[in-house]
């Protein structure tokens, strides 16, 4: 072999060996995506994923100093309980507000995610009550929060609605869903309400069940489901789901997506566990048109808030370079929707009357 062809054939064994080649050499089919699914939904963008991080201020600034100017994440995952006092929904719309301004001249989008729970743990679902009006004051604080924010927003009401941990009932959490989506919708405020199920984490409940908590497609814009351990990717009831979300003509978000119990120091086996497998998802799924990364240490978020993440790993870009550098080269393609400087936001604020929607590939 000669020496041109020796170094050929290195460089060409370095490109198959990397996080790269997994999705990039592999052929045409491992990096072109199936086209985007149309359903003139609000903030739904035309043949585009969104491209989003947190779950904190400063997991989302560690991730997007990953990203170059023109490729930063668009959504900015943000967190609150309905139920609390008004004060604290108040004082978290004024932090809200400062977040994105310490952001400026980035145009991002929040992605809320707003629970129904409280009692001594914060853990019992207070769906009926909500319903029921007695949280109005809180919710009209709510809704001063998201007009003095000037912006589009996604909300996910009562997000992870299925999981036992938040013990919504299926008898009132639709009625607690629509009565919120009343009162947003009457203030006119540039939402999209995103109708996100716990998935696996939840046990993958049957879609008869899931159906249970379903308000209806009135009020429902998106649907999004959260994705975690890497044999999330692969399970039928995510096919299920996603199948389920085309037939009521829903786009789907995911709401929160992070690599547990692989995390990304192991690099190209962190890589080749998590990463690739959510990209050949995003590729070969038309109807998903939204993302969002939670860039944490788990073991850190565990110890402060005191839940059972200590085995989670580390998900954080920053802490390999191997892995970084592959997920910063996925996003470069052009069917993601960064955030732009300055500007209008590019995501319709109403539903649009003539989506088209193409002709679905088979699976």
């Amino acid at each position: 072999m000669n020496p041109s062809r020796s170094r050929f054939f290195a460089c060409s064994l370095l490109a198959a060996m990397s996080p790269l080649g997994a999705f990039v050499a592999g052929g045409a089919e491992e990096k072109t995506y199936l086209p985007r699914l149309e359903y003139g939904a609000r903030l739904e963008p035309a043949g585009r994923i969104i491209h989003g991080a947190g779950q904190d201020p400063r997991g989302f600034d560690e991730y997007r100093a990953a990203f170059d100017a023109a490729h930063q994440p668009r959504i900015y995952m943000t967190y609150i309980g309905l139920c609390h006092p008004v004060d604290e929904v108040a004082d978290w719309g004024r932090r809200v507000r400062g977040e994105l301004a310490a952001l400026a001249p980035l145009q991002v989008v929040p992605q809320i995610g707003l629970n129904l729970t409280g009692g001594k743990d914060n853990g019992t679902g207070l769906d009926h009550e909500v319903a029921a009006g007695k949280w109005d004051l809180q919710l009209a604080a709510f809704a001063d929060a998201v007009a003095a924010l000037d912006r589009p927003v996604f909300l996910r009401i009562g997000y992870e609605f299925e999981g036992s941990w938040n013990s919504y009932r299926p008898e009132t959490f639709p009625a607690a869903w629509i009565h919120i989506t009343k009162h947003l919708r009457a203030r006119g405020l540039p939402l999209a309400t995103v109708w996100c199920a716990a998935g696996a984490s939840s046990g993958w409940p049957a879609m008869a069940e899931l159906m249970k908590f379903y308000p209806g497609d009135e009020w429902v814009d998106w649907w999004g489901v959260d994705v975690f351990s890497e044999d999330e990717f692969s399970k039928p009831q995510l096919a299920a789901f996603l199948d389920a979300s085309r037939a009521h003509r829903k786009p789907v978000m995911l709401g929160e997506m992070t690599p547990r119990y692989v995390g990304v120091t192991d690099g190209q086996k962190s890589w080749d566990r998590w990463f690739a497998p959510l990209l050949h998802l995003l590729r070969t799924r038309p109807e998903i048109k939204a993302t969002a990364y939670i860039n944490w240490e788990w073991r850190e978020w565990s110890d402060r808030l005191g839940f059972s993440w200590h085995d989670w790993g580390d998900a954080r870009l920053g802490s390999n370079a191997l892995v970084r550098d592959a997920w910063v080269r996925a996003l470069q393609d052009p069917i993601f929707l960064h955030a732009a400087a300055d500007g209008p936001v590019p995501l319709p604020p109403v539903p649009l009357e003539s989506a088209v929607t193409p002709t679905p590939a088979t699976q």
